[in-house]
This record gives structure tokens, C-alpha cells and sequence, in this order.
């Protein structure tokens, strides 16, 4: 951001924050008017404010804090009363915080200095002071300990035990912890609020960033510096010091995500605000993100008040019903109907926790549930192989005709069979790209079954003459190898739609996996009657599927067929909207002419079955790749989960979105769902590299990134992701290298040779940068190139008008790479010129 425009911003902070709450929008939309950048720069800034207001924020606060307060900036080894100051661990909206060492009792300490400008208004010092002796009152081995409260050189400070661990919210960022862990960390955070609460203080600001876990696994709480007394009588300190400072009715106090509905309209709050807020927690442990969380702090403050989270089964397919009711009654919008006492809460953690702990000993078989005692005496009568077999790979099945270009029937044939045992909500399905990544491969069974995560193999051959079928299958033990079922089925071709039944429903049998009626009936839901568009969609499938724009075109040829057949297949006009949808970007073919075919065909699809969980995801992509009509992609991306909740291809899409509109956590979280879904697809793996990237983690990128090569060296798309990451992280050389290598591996890919284009330059070689663009604009004069990728060659090179004369015309192009303008970092030096101001705009990004 330049001077000029960061003093405008400043400016508007230092007057806005010195409002009431009540008044800020009026004074926002009288100052800024129609430049929302301008805006949300100093929403983002006012929030920043209001959530580093508590003792012992972390250094990530330091530079929001730079901006609000002017720094003391001691430095290591100055004496502040009877402390010597080691450095500065973290600063805040009130003051700063240092790691000292306390040169009387001989032992490290944190200690917290008032910035002089906050300490000249009583408001703030009685704060001040309030959070030492709020927290200095409670004596509990989870909560931060208080040493002293003084003044020295005319600053107030505290001083607290300094403590060696991670925030929660750095673990969260960096790891995805497991139920055990979530419970252990839960549990000593509710025993700590129980002893809060019973000295009559609620914490009112309970978030991961104030939340300390020590190497030993030991939980602190800090912060109480928004404590409130929730009764005038005394907890331990002067009696003159324990009167209400009631909060004005209408102010709001605490962090905007983990606030309770109560906290966000301004009421008066209790005990129940940080069963909410540790509730909010507890959701985010477990999803990666928090319940309610919006664009904007308006759209968050909505979505507390009126919105309700969304099932943590789309986000772990693990946790026990008893957590999900626990979280869910934490988080219930009306206060009678939540928990009425951390007690209690903590009382129902731990026996879940104990539960949780001997069934790990002694195995679930030992349930005190009386009617599950029974049914498992009842399954020891089954053969006991079949018991735990919930899980299932469907691999493609081999051709074993005298004709080779039954092949298509084969596929097709292994992934009705998957597709329709992936309806019952009770076996996991391995998603078809992973599975289908084992074909013409040697690999053995046990090693397939440990990666896919499942225990059963599903495979078969087929054997067609003319008309004739002979289907073979064999249900295979992934643990040992062993058959445990076999079965061969013959028939006719126009009997196939009651053999796929026949074999998925045998399957469904010898698993003794429960299904209900509607799943049954949705099993057999043929989509198609007519044989030979059957036939036709098959083929279409099998060609799209290889992914090469000779290939796509054929399926497209295959799929318009089919409807001519039968234009009633909705089927047939997913795999129409699919194949269209693709060819700009796996053939860098203008989207003007192919978008709007692929979102006809799914608008049909869905006219004609509105529960294709398929059709809903490709129009989700078409709307913001296309249209960039954001709001209605995310609808129709959250309609297709909903619809098919292990649908790796749903969860990519939304993740897609989630990413180019800045909502990285949201993102990341749903593209490592995808992954898990399908750990085997290439393009997701890859895209989740590309999603860091995006969110500011170009290390994590390359981690991520560098396994996907691991997988396929030869993937062209993951080699251009590298050589991105690269290109943020300063290292030209290795981008080069890496934009070359996709360069040759996507068959001299324009996207590719703009990367490289832009790394050459970046990193001095300005002749051959020219000279490769030269050779560039050779190559448009015989295929289409993507004005995109032009302006990217063009930034590279810091040809500013040739960059926004490209830009502006891949916006006229409705390039789908534009979809990436917001959160593509090698955009970030245009963001504060007009011109890219107003590209934004057109865009319609949230």
C-alpha cells in the first residue's frame, strides 16, 4: 500500500475507532462511499484492533499493532523496575508483551507494559488493572498465573509466568489434531472455566489465540483481560475493586468469530457467553474452521445471530454422535438452551472422555449399551471376517473379450457398480479416480487396501460376444488376500441394468452393511432405459476421461449421441456439461464458446433430475470460472455436497471458490477433505498446493506439491504450481526450471511458457524472457493463447500498459483465469492502481 493511501486509511482507523460501535457504519459509508477496498482496509484494521485487546497476543499481532499504537520497542537487556528485558514476544491493541527475566527471584516471566497513549485514558488503565486482578484472583493450574501489577517509569505493567508452548490456534493452523487430542485440550479448558465461573468471572474473549498448550500437553488459559464479574461480591482483592463495570448496553467486547449471539447484539452477559465461545472452539478443533465465520465481520455478526453451522460430519467423518450433541447444544443461539453450567459441560466431556478411552483399551465389543451387548453376542454367530468390513475399492474391471474396444463397457460397467454402491450412507466408497489409478498396474491387494483406507476389493472381469455378457466378480479380503465371495452372473445385453442391480445388492449383502429403503430405491434409479444411449455415455465417459483434447472431443461426440437417443438423460448431459467444461482450460480453447454450451447442458441436467449431485458441482465451476457469479456458485457447490456429502469432485469445486474469493481456511479445510475423499487424483493434490499458495504458505505449497510430483513425475500441472511457489519465494532459477518442465510435459502449454516468461525476467534474464515472448506471439498466429497469459508475461517483463491492455481484454475474453485476481500474489504490486481497482470490481468478487 503507498504512503498517500495508508495515511487515508489511518486516518479513517483513528476516527472510527474513537465511535460508539452504533455509529461506525454511518461514519464508514459517509467516508469511504462507493470504494469498498478503502473499507474493508479499515474494517479489516478496526478488527484487528478489537481482537488483539487481550493480554498476551501473539507476534502475528505486532504489525497490526505497529499501525494502532507507537511501540516502546525495549530492547534485550534493558532493566524495567527489577526485570530484564531477553525481546519482544508479542504486542497488542493495549500494550506490549515481553519475555523477561526477574532478576530477584530468578526465573523467566512475561511481562505486559500499557502503551502510554491507551494509559492516559482511565477507561483503559482500569481495564488494565481489572484484567490483573480478575486473573490474579483465580488460582488454577490451567490458568495463566499473575505475579505482580506495578508502575514503573511512568508505565503500568503486569507480570505473569512466562509460558513455553503453542497458542491453539498455531497447532490448529498447522496440524489437524485427533479426538483424543481434542478431548484432553477440551477437557482442561472447561475444568479451568468451571473454576472461573464458581468465582463468579466470566472469561468473555475464550478463542485459540488465548489458549496455550505446553510441550507437556498441559493447557493455560490467558487473557482474562475482558473478565467480568458476574456478581458484586468479593473473589480475593479489595472490595472497592469488585463493583460491576457493567459494559454499556450496545458496546461489544471479545473477538467477532468466537462471540456469543448475546455478546453481538450488545446484551448483558453470563456465564453461558464462554460456553458458547468454548463451543465455537471445540466446532473449529475439529472442522479446521470456526461455525459462523463470513466475509466480512457484518456478514459474521448475521451469521451468529440468525445462522446455524453445518453438520460436523461434512468436515470428520469420526466424531462420535455424544461429541456432536455436546458441541451442538454449546452452540444453541438462546441461552436457556445451551449448557446452564461449565460444570455440567465438563461433567459430560469427561465421561465421554473415559468412554472414548476404554473402548481404545478394551474395544468398542465392551459398550455399557445393553441393546449393542446384544447384537454383538448376536454377530459372533456371523463369520467374524465380515464383521468390520464397512469399506470398499471398485476396480476397474478387466476386458477379457475377443474385442479390445470393449474396454469402454468394462470401465463403464466398475463404475455404475461404484457409483451406485457409494448411495448407502453406511460403506465408504473409495473415490473412482483413485481406484480406477490401479489399472494395468501389478500392485497387490493389501497394499491397495492401505491406501485407498478400506478393507474390501471389488474386482471382476467381463466377457462380451454380440450380445452375450459374462460378468465375473470376486469380493477380495484386503488385509490377507482372501476371497471371501464370488459369483458369476450371464445374461444379455439388454438384461444389464438387472445384473448391475443383481451384483450391487449381492455385494451390499455379504458386507451386512444396513441400508435404507430410499437408498435402495436410489440404487435403482437407471437414469436410462435405452440401451444404446447407454452404450453411447459409456463411451463418452471412457474418452472424456483421459483428459486430452482429441479425446474430450470425442466424448462430446459420444455424449450428444446418447441424447439424441434419449433427451431425457440427464446423465448424458452432465457428461456434456463436463467434457465442455474442461476444454478451455486441458485445451486452452476460448471459454466464450464452450462455457456456455457446458452451462446449457447443466441447466438441462438439473431440469430434468434436480438430485444429480454431479450436475449441481459442474454448474457450481461453470458460474464462478464463467460468470463469476460467485454467491450462486457457492449455492449450487453446497447443493451438491449436500446432496452427495463424499463427493471428492463437489468438495474441489467449492474449495476452488472458496480460494478465489480470499475465504482460505473455509478453502483449505474442503480441499483436504477432497484429498482424504481421493487421495490418489493428481489435479486435487495439486490444487490444495495451489490453495496454500494462495493463502500466503508457499513452503506448505511446495510440501504439498512436491508429493504430487511423488505420485506422477510427469504431471505438468504440478510442476507449474511449483514453479509459482517458487517464483514467491524468490528462487527464479528453480521456477524456471520447474515452468520449463511443465512447459514440456503439457505439450508447449502457453500457461507454462508465461510462467517461465515471467521467471526469466524476475530473475535478470531479460533478453531470453523477450525472446521466449517473441516466440509466444509466434505461436497465437496458430492457436488461440489466452490473453491471460499474455498479461502475465507482459507483468513479468514490468510493462504496466501491456499487462492492463491484456487483463482487460481476457476480461472481455471471460478468461477463466481471472477467477484467480484476488488471491494470485504476483498481482499484488497493480492492487492499489486504478485500473486493477476497477478489474476487480467488474469481477464481482464478495
Amino acid at each position: 500500500m503507498n504512503s498517500e493511501r495508508w495515511q487515508k486509511v489511518k486516518r479513517l482507523f483513528e476516527t472510527v475507532v474513537e465511535l460508539a460501535p452504533a455509529k461506525r457504519k454511518q461514519f464508514l459509508d459517509e467516508s469511504c462511499g462507493t470504494n469498498e477496498e478503502l473499507r474493508r482496509e479499515v474494517e479489516n484494521l478496526l478488527a484487528s484492533y478489537t481482537d488483539a485487546e487481550s493480554f498476551m497476543e501473539q507476534p502475528a499481532a505486532a504489525a497490526v499493532a505497529s499501525f494502532i499504537i507507537e511501540p516502546k520497542n525495549l530492547g534485550a537487556g534493558k532493566i524495567f523496575g527489577h526485570y530484564e528485558i531477553i525481546k519482544q514476544i508479542g504486542a497488542g491493541g493495549m500494550g506490549e508483551v515481553y519475555l523477561a527475566e526477574d532478576k530477584k527471584l530468578d526465573r523467566r516471566v512475561a511481562v505486559k507494559i500499557l502503551n502510554e497513549k491507551f494509559a492516559k485514558h482511565e477507561s483503559n488503565l482500569n481495564r488494565f488493572i481489572k484484567e490483573a486482578k480478575a486473573a490474579s484472583a483465580l488460582n488454577h493450574p490451567n490458568i495463566l498465573v499473575i505475579h505482580e501489577i506495578g508502575e514503573s517509569e511512568n508505565s503500568n505493567y503486569i507480570v505473569s509466568e512466562y509460558i513455553e508452548g503453542e497458542t491453539l490456534r498455531d497447532i490448529i493452523l498447522k496440524t489437524s489434531l485427533d479426538l483424543p487430542e481434542i478431548l484432553e485440550i477440551s477437557t482442561q479448558i472447561a475444568n479451568a472455566l468451571v473454576a472461573a465461573h464458581s468465582a463468579k468471572i466470566v472469561h468473555r474473549d475464550i478463542k485459540p489465540e488465548n489458549i496455550i498448550v505446553r510441550p507437556d500437553g498441559f493447557v493455560k488459559i490467558l487473557d482474562f483481560g475482558l473478565a467480568k464479574l458476574v456478581e458484586q461480591k468479593a473473589v480475593g482483592f479489595e472490595d472497592e475493586t469488585v463493583k460491576q463495570n457493567e459494559t454499556a448496553k450496545g458496546v461489544i467486547l471479545g473477538t467477532v468469530n468466537y462471540m456469543s449471539p448475546e455478546q453481538a447484539k450488545g446484551e448483558r452477559v453470563d456465564a453461558r457467553t464462554d460456553i458458547f465461545s468454548f463451543g465455537v472452539t471445540l466446532y473449529e478443533m475439529i472442522a479446521g474452521r470456526t461455525p459462523f465465520r463470513g466475509d466480512s465481520m457484518s456478514e459474521t455478526l448475521a451469521n451468529l445471530i440468525n445462522a446455524e453451522p453445518q453438520p460436523l460430519s461434512r468436515f470428520s467423518t469420526d466424531v462420535p454422535d455424544e461429541l456432536q450433541r455436546i458441541i451442538a447444544k454449546t452452540l444453541r443461539k438462546k441461552r436457556d438452551e445451551r449448557y446452564q453450567t461449565m460444570k455440567g459441560l465438563f461433567a459430560d466431556l469427561k465421561s465421554l472422555q473415559k468412554r472414548m478411552d476404554f473402548e481404545s483399551e478394551f474395544g468398542q465389543s465392551y459398550s455399557p449399551d445393553t441393546k449393542a451387548e446384544t447384537q454383538i453376542l448376536k454377530s459372533e454367530e456371523m463369520d467374524s471376517s465380515l464383521q468390520t468390513q464397512k469399506s470398499i475399492a471398485v476396480l476397474p474391471f478387466a476386458n477379457i473379450s475377443a474385442d479390445a474396444e470393449n474396454e469402454y463397457f468394462c470401465d463403464g460397467l466398475a463404475e455404475e457398480l461404484l457409483n451406485a454402491l457409494a448411495k448407502i450412507k453406511n460403506l465408504k466408497v473409495a473415490a473412482r479416480t483413485s481406484a480406477f489409478s490401479f489399472k494395468n498396474r501389478n500392485v497387490d491387494v493389501s497394499e491397495i487396501g492401505n491406501i485407498l483406507s478400506v478393507k474390501t476389493i471389488l474386482e471382476g472381469s467381463v466377457r462380451r460376444a454380440g450380445n452375450r455378457l459374462r460378468i465375473s466378480v470376486q469380493l477380495i479380503n484386503a488385509a490377507d488376500g482372501f476371497h471371501l465371495w464370488s459369483k458369476r452372473y450371464d445374461g444379455e445385453m439388454k438384461d444389464v441394468f438387472d445384473l448391475q442391480d443383481e451384483i450391487t445388492l449381492a455385494v451390499i449383502d455379504e458386507l451386512k452393511v444396513k441400508f435404507l429403503s430410499e437408498e435402495k430405491a436410489a440404487l435403482r434409479n437407471r437414469y436410462a432405459e435405452n440401451i444404446e444411449a447407454y452404450q453411447l455415455y459409456l463411451k463418452g465417459r471412457f474418452h472424456y476421461l483421459k483428459l486430452r483434447p482429441d479425446e474430450i472431443q470425442k466424448g462430446i461426440s459420444y455424449f450428444e449421441q446418447a441424447i439424441a437417443l434419449d433427451p431425457n438423460y440427464a446423465l448424458a448431459y452432465v457428461g456434456l456439461a463436463q467434457a465442455f467444461q474442461t476444454l478451455p482450460l486441458a485445451a486452452e480453447l476460448p471459454a466464450s464458446e464452450f462455457s456456455p454450451k457446458a452451462k446449457a447442458a447443466a441447466l438441462r441436467a438439473i431440469e430434468i433430475d434436480d438430485n444429480l449431485a454431479e450436475a449441481h458441482g459442474v454448474l457450481g465451476w461453470l458460474l464462478f470460472w464463467f460468470d463469476w457469479d460467485w454467491k450462486t456458485a457457492e449455492v449450487e457447490c453446497r447443493r451438491a455436497i449436500k446432496l452427495d456429502p463424499n463427493s471428492a469432485d463437489a468438495h474441489e469445486a467449492y474449495a476452488h471458490i472458496l480460494s478465489n474469493i480470499g475465504r482460505h481456511d473455509e478453502s483449505l479445510a474442503e480441499i483436504k477433505l477432497a484429498r482424504e475423499l481421493d487421495p490418489l487424483n493428481l489435479r486435487v493434490n495439486a490444487l490444495e498446493g495451489q490453495f496454500l499458495l494462495h493463502a500466503g504458505k508457499p513452503d506448505e505449497a511446495l510440501s504439498r506439491l512436491h508429493k504430487t510430483i511423488e505420485l506422477e513425475p510427469n504431471f505438468w500441472l504440478a510442476h507449474l504450481f511449483a514453479a509459482s511457489a517458487y517464483i514467491e519465494k524468490e528462487n527464479f532459477a528453480q521456477a524456471a526450471a520447474e515452468a520449463n518442465k511443465a512447459k514440456q510435459l503439457s505439450g508447449g502449454g502457453s500457461h507454462a511458457a508465461a510462467l517461465l516468461i515471467y521467471a526469466m525476467a524476475k530473475s535478470g534474464e531479460q533478453a531470453k524472457a523477450e525472446a521466449a515472448l517473441e516466440e509466444l506471439r509466434q505461436s497465437s498466429n496458430a492457436r488461440y493463447v489466452p490473453a491471460y497469459h499474455f498479461a502475465l508475461a507482459y507483468h513479468g517483463l514490468n510493462k504496466r500498459d501491456e499487462t492492463f491492455f491484456y487483463l482487460e481484454s481476457a476480461l472481455e475474453q471471460h478468461d477463466p483465469k481471472l477467477a484467480f485476481l484476488k488471491v494470485e500474489p504476483k498481482w499484488n504490486n497493480l492492487r492499489d492502481e486504478q485500473r486493477f481497482i476497477e478489474l476487480i470490481r467488474q469481477m464481482n468478487f464478495q
